[in-house]
């Protein structure tokens, strides 16, 4: 049940995504070979320079 209530968060988020993101950020959800997308598994592209370690960024700013 929970999983069908994430999707449904999934998809909203999606939408909300679609319409209005940063300039250069990506991020799509993976297509199955059938052609349907799965909602659960995500590609990603956030800019930045190379070699930042941008998980140490993302942990340190949460933890403030």
């Amino acid at each position: 049940m929970s999983g069908g209530i994430a999707r449904g968060r999934l998809a909203e988020e999606r939408k909300a995504w679609r319409k209005n993101h940063p300039h250069g950020f990506v991020a799509k959800p993976e297509t199955l070979p059938d052609g349907s997308v799965n909602l659960m598994v995500w590609q990603c592209i956030i800019p930045g320079k190379a070699g930042v370690n941008i998980l140490y960024l993302l942990l340190s700013h949460c933890s403030r």
